[in-house]
């Protein structure tokens, strides 16, 4: 029998909250295609410390009074996000009785809620012999344990329905010669292009011709505006109704063959609750999704558009916050994770030539991970 374990939550891994560094302000020429700034989350005090300490020896110590398993590295790695910081532990070890190791795991959640703001989440993978579980303070993962499970307890000949990663890139529109490079990778990915944009309707052509899917790349305020500048056909919080639609009708017109949207920038807008009733208003009935990109944890886009009845996805790990191909690898490995859980994740890079080189990489890792990357058309229910 293949044992499930029972840890709760969904929402799960690396940066959930706003995970894109800052950037010097740009002319409106070139901020247009740049992400948006995001405010960094408070980092852990050294009481913080203290805390997982406590929580990490209590575990430690079950493990070693009922020996389900055996820690074998324990690893601490101080995190940085632009000048946000805080530490992270990794725990590797083998695992010897999974049912027992997880009843374990059960009681450290219940122990987790009921005396800390930490929650746990846990992942069998039943092909590879591997027990992954997390902690994670707020969206932030505090602790990663990899248990190598011994494979004789595991029946490993039940078909488990196989994980699915969908990766999108946004900020097109710039650059048809970036836009291509995407294009030409063995992925299929999602390109979010911007509307207005000289090359927009070219770049758009282009990846329609190559079977590739676009969506409107909606540009909407951020906090900071106008200093800060999402670019043309953006929707402002100083709009009324009327001429907040009739700016997103544009938007929606200007780019034929959009399968959805989501949004640029809109740190400010997206948590505005009567905005973003009014925005998926006009969504409503054009056969579209949404993607929220979670811009801000502010962002209540994902929830006006279920309650409007419209198709909605939510952006689990932004890739390229830091534009190093060994960073982006990283966070590809951390989508794929996400996905092991959740049983789908979401992934949003930009046009960079790091970002091309790393998803280079991504048929290979998904292959061996047991994970299938599919169009974000595909996670829409």
């Amino acid at each position: 029998m293949i044992v499930a374990l029972s840890v709760g939550g969904a929402a799960f891994f690396f940066f959930l909250g706003c995970l894109v560094a800052g950037r010097p302000v740009l002319p409106i020429s070139e901020i247009s295609c740049l992400p948006e700034s995001q405010p960094a989350f408070a980092s852990h005090s050294a009481r913080g410390r203290v805390v997982l300490e406590k929580v990490l020896n209590r575990l430690e110590k079950q493990l070693l009074i009922s020996q389900p398993a055996i820690v074998v590295l324990r690893d601490w790695e101080k995190m940085r996000n632009g000048s946000h910081e805080w530490t992270r532990v990794r725990l590797k070890g083998e695992c010897r009785d999974v049912a027992a190791l997880g009843q374990l795991l059960e009681s450290c959640k219940v122990f987790l809620d009921r005396e800390s703001t930490f929650r746990l989440l846990a992942h069998l993978d039943e092909s590879g012999g591997v027990l992954n579980f997390l902690i994670l303070d707020g969206d932030e993962v505090v602790v990663v344990g990899n248990f190598i499970v011994e494979t004789d307890k595991l029946a490993l000949e039940s078909e488990a329905v196989r994980p699915r990663v969908a990766i999108v890139v946004d900020d097109l529109g710039c650059s048809l010669k970036r836009a291509a490079e995407f294009a030409a990778l063995p992925l299929p990915l999602t390109f979010a292009v911007f509307p207005l944009l000289e090359n927009s309707l070219k770049v758009a052509a282009y990846l329609v011709d190559h079977q590739r899917d676009i969506m409107l790349h909606a540009p909407m305020e951020p906090r900071g505006y106008p200093a800060v500048d999402p670019g043309p056909g953006a929707l402002l919080k100083t709009m009324g109704d009327d001429e907040l639609s009739a700016v997103f009708v544009k938007d929606l017109q200007f780019l034929p063959g959009i399968v959805g949207v989501n949004n640029h920038m809109g740190s400010r807008l997206t948590a505005d609750s009567l905005k973003m009733t009014q925005v998926m208003k006009v969504l409503k009935g054009r056969n579209l999704f949404f993607l929220d990109s979670r811009t801000s944890a502010d962002s209540v886009a994902y929830k006006r558009a279920v309650e409007t009845g419209i198709p909605a996805l939510q952006r689990d790990i932004f890739l390229d916050n830091e534009t190093d191909v060994d960073h982006i690898v990283e966070q590809l490995q951390a989508l794929i994770e996400v996905a092991k859980v959740k049983g789908n994740s979401i992934g949003i890079g930009h046009p960079y030539p790091e970002t091309v080189a790393a998803l280079g990489f991504m048929p290979d890792m998904a292959s061996r991970a047991g994970v299938e990357i599919v169009a974000l058309r595909e996670l829409v229910k």
